[in-house]
């Protein structure tokens, strides 16, 4: 399959390795969703982050046939980058103990709105009226999906705006390693900072501590890691190829994805509500993606370049 994907045109391709790090993505995602209360959540991230760090490992090891030397000259990049997806982890991992499928997914599509008021607020990027009336509607969007002041309204969502807060922060980090990075360089060093990170809240005196876990156990931990670290690879390769404008509006399928995997174990469905809320917020994201890519042009094409 790789194969045949390499032999594709750049944009092609790219949207070929988003759709394949979507997949993973959802497919990881319902192995966690699998081992809700079998383990404790803390616990399975830090085998998690271990094993994809001997995973990245063994891969480099297997491509280039020798020790792997990942050499970097961003390292704080990388410590900052693994910090914030740490956060976004172990929320992640704990709200898909407590939350349907589907519906932690929907909301998780918030990421690029909140990473666009982080770069109002933070990085002082100028807004107008179209920016902020996409990102309300994106809001609007949420709030379908969330329901307040109903039944269904569920204070364990905040768990997914917090990691989706935190993994906004991740993403502009990442796309800015990406310029100068290697994917598996991104990749190793996020391993490698998150297993010291995802080792507190176990090991600590006021930790979960450890449980002991089967064998079965670990091995779906590893079908989350591998899927991780391949769905991260794919991802970051996407992102070598072609604009993040390009590539939003696949992000959805990540969705669709999730929806056939959840009906198909755990007989979840997808109701009318969170789709619309889900549709309302990428639809948002796509436009600002799409604004800002317009205005980049136009201040290259100020400038001079090209």
């Amino acid at each position: 399959m790789l194969r045949r994907i390499a032999s594709l045109s750049p944009s092609l391709h790219a949207i070929a390795f988003m759709l394949l790090g979507m997949l993973c993505f959802s497919a990881m995602n319902t192995a966690i969703r699998y081992m809700a209360g079998s383990m404790p959540s803390f616990q399975l991230v830090f085998l998690r982050n271990v094993f994809s760090l001997l995973i990245i490992i063994g891969w480099q090891m297997a491509r280039i046939r020798a020790i792997p030397r990942f050499t970097t000259q961003r390292l704080f990049s990388h410590f900052w980058r693994a910090t914030a997806g740490i956060c976004a982890m172990e929320a992640w991992f704990y709200s898909l103990t407590l939350l349907p499928l589907t519906l932690a997914t929907a909301l998780s599509f918030t990421t690029p709105i909140f990473s666009t008021i982080i770069a109002i607020c933070l990085l002082g990027e100028k807004a107008g009226l179209r920016r902020w009336s996409a990102i309300m509607v994106g809001f609007v969007g949420m709030l379908i999906i969330l329901r307040p002041g109903t039944d269904a309204m569920s204070t364990d969502a905040l768990f997914v705006i917090f990691s989706s807060i935190m993994m906004g922060i991740a993403g502009t980090l990442v796309k800015s390693l990406t310029r100068t990075e290697p994917p598996e360089t991104i990749v190793f060093f996020m391993a490698l900072f998150m297993v010291p990170w995802s080792a507190l809240p176990v090991f600590l005196p006021w930790g979960s501590g450890w449980h002991d876990v089967t064998g079965f156990q670990l091995e779906i931990v590893f079908i989350i890691a591998l899927l991780s670290t391949i769905a991260h690879l794919f991802l970051a390769r996407a992102m070598m190829r072609a604009d993040l404008v390009m590539l939003m509006p696949f992000d959805f399928t990540r969705l669709i994805f999730t929806a056939v995997f959840a009906w198909f174990l755990f007989d979840e469905t997808l109701d009318g509500p969170t789709f619309l809320g889900a549709l309302l917020i990428v639809g948002s994201t796509v436009y600002i993606a799409h604004r800002e890519a317009r205005l980049a042009q136009k201040q290259r094409a100020a400038i001079g370049n090209p």
